[in-house]
């Protein structure tokens, strides 16, 4: 398990040999102002973790540790504005993802370019079960590794934005401003930090 601070707050991310399996945001206060990740969450191990038996933050090694690695580079790349697509692997048993139409509508998610959206329904529909709008909806709302699969680009047929209306518009506006502009722009540190995609 790692702690990130990202422009959007602070984040939890575990890995396996296989890939990421969690990504949480557990940020600061929506200003910004407090520093400190939520409680539960240490990023210094503390004196008892070797009497408790607690893994110490950080210290994954092998293929979880560059996938972790890998993460947290591409994390502050997408902050930067210089990256558009996550490549590092998802661990879909870890995540909890285990049945075939959740990993084919993730995958879909995958697909949707950056700074474009797509409908719960046509996510549906690309994932082979055109009845499924509200289930892809669920979906995104339990999303286990936000921005590798960005839930953000995924819209209600009327165009609202469902869960988290102001941070998924903020991440879809730092997208399209990166889209035209000559030189990457970075996400913006002000305002709501986290909030969740």
């Amino acid at each position: 398990m790692r702690v990130l601070d990202t422009p959007a707050g602070w984040v939890v991310v575990e890995a396996t040999a296989t890939g990421v399996s969690r990504l949480d945001q557990v940020g600061p206060d929506p200003l910004g102002a407090d520093r400190d990740p939520a409680p539960g969450f240490p990023v210094e191990p503390s004196d008892d973790d070797d009497e408790a038996g607690g893994a110490e933050p950080g210290a994954e090694t092998g293929a979880a540790a560059e996938h972790l690695d890998r993460l947290a580079s591409q994390l502050e790349a997408y902050f930067a504005g210089r990256l558009r697509a996550f490549d590092t692997p998802v661990d879909w048993v870890a995540a909890g993802v285990h049945d075939e139409f959740s990993r084919e509508a993730y995958r879909e998610i995958q697909h949707i370019p950056y700074g474009e959206t797509s409908t719960y329904g046509q996510v549906s529909v690309d994932a082979g079960r055109p009845r499924n709008a509200r289930r892809v909806g669920r979906l995104c709302t339990l999303v286990p590794v936000p921005f590798l699969i960005p839930v953000h680009r995924v819209i209600r047929a009327d165009g609202g934005m469902g869960h988290c209306p102001e941070y998924r518009l903020r991440l879809l506006e730092h997208e399209r401003r990166n889209l035209t502009a000559a030189v990457p722009v970075p996400f913006p540190g002000d305002g709501v930090r986290n909030g969740g995609p």
